[in-house]
């Protein structure tokens, strides 16, 4: 059995960071048009909603990459020694 390429983490949580970025950039100009959607004669609620979608997808994304890059509690790669 051959050992796991050890590029594949980098590019998983590099595709994880862009992804991010993206979600973050569009959440952010989501919350921008629902801000101006508010000061309108007649506010929609769809831009609001997408905005809420899209931060909370950010937020999502941003969450599970953080936890990608921790190792997990109780497992250890390495023996402790009295």
């Amino acid at each position: 059995m051959s050992s796991p390429d050890p590029s594949r983490h980098q590019r998983r949580r590099l595709q994880r960071e862009t992804l991010t970025g993206f979600l973050g950039f569009f959440a952010f100009m989501a919350v921008v048009q629902a801000i101006i959607n508010v000061f309108q004669p007649e506010p929609q609620v769809w831009p609001a909603l997408l905005a809420l979608v899209l931060v909370a997808l950010t937020w999502w994304s941003g969450k599970t990459g953080r936890r990608e890059g921790t190792p997990r509690r109780g497992r250890t790669s390495q023996k402790q020694e009295p």
